[in-house]
């Protein structure tokens, strides 16, 4: 069964690389300490039907690659308030990140899409190349987020884009902690809050968020 979950976290648009350089070497975020753990490649494309059907009925689909692995993954858009973003998530890891092995599974991230799909085609949105940065901050033994200091790069019908971001997903759920953290980083490195994910940021740039008219308003959640 594809796991599904509540997932919160912070995301902080970064301005420049001399920035995320410098977020790469903090060894602090206030009293918490960050723990580098390397770095990763991973590929995604997001899918959807010509007339958004999966996009209207609240959902982003996502195939990711990431070494010799690969995922499928639903997200509810949920909402963002400030740089602050909570929305659930439903990821199942497959054979190959192709919409063939999506459009066979029976797991729930699969079996969803293609129900919410209605028989349409499920054609590629746009695809995300990301070379992400992680560590782990913690508060003495005591683990309580992902940092992902991100890379990446949009391909898609309106060529490249370039974004810089810094993320921190909660690990215990703690959201007083989240934005308190979050408000450190903003504060020492001039970094701003993203009120989009990437999935939103990417049909803005492609020019797919025009045809619809509820994502094409901004990010009023």
């Amino acid at each position: 069964m594809g796991e599904t979950r509540r997932e919160l976290e912070a995301k902080l648009v970064v301005p420049d690389e001399t920035t995320l350089a410098a977020l790469a070497r903090i060894e602090r975020i206030g009293y918490l300490h960050v723990r580098p753990r390397g770095c990763r490649l991973q590929q995604d494309t997001y899918v959807d039907t010509r007339s958004l059907r999966l996009l209207r009925a609240g959902y982003a689909c996502r195939l990711r690659h990431v070494g010799h692995r690969a995922f499928a993954t639903l997200k509810g858009l949920g909402g963002a308030a400030g740089a602050l973003h909570e929305r659930e998530e439903i990821e199942e890891e497959i054979d190959n990140p192709s919409i063939g092995a999506l459009l066979r599974m029976t797991e729930p991230p699969g079996r969803l899409a293609r129900w919410l799909a209605g028989g349409e085609q499920v054609v590629p949105l746009f695809i995300l190349v990301t070379l992400r940065r992680l560590a782990m901050v913690t508060s003495g033994p005591h683990e309580c987020f992902e940092m992902a200091l991100d890379r990446a790069r949009f391909f898609g019908p309106a060529g490249e884009m370039l974004f810089l971001e810094a993320e921190l997903e909660s690990l215990d759920g703690d959201r007083d902690l989240l934005e308190q953290a979050a408000g450190e980083l903003r504060r020492a490195h001039g970094l701003t809050a993203s009120g989009l994910s990437k999935f939103e940021r990417g049909l803005r740039w492609a020019g797919v968020a025009a045809n619809c008219p509820e994502l094409a308003r901004g990010p009023s959640n």
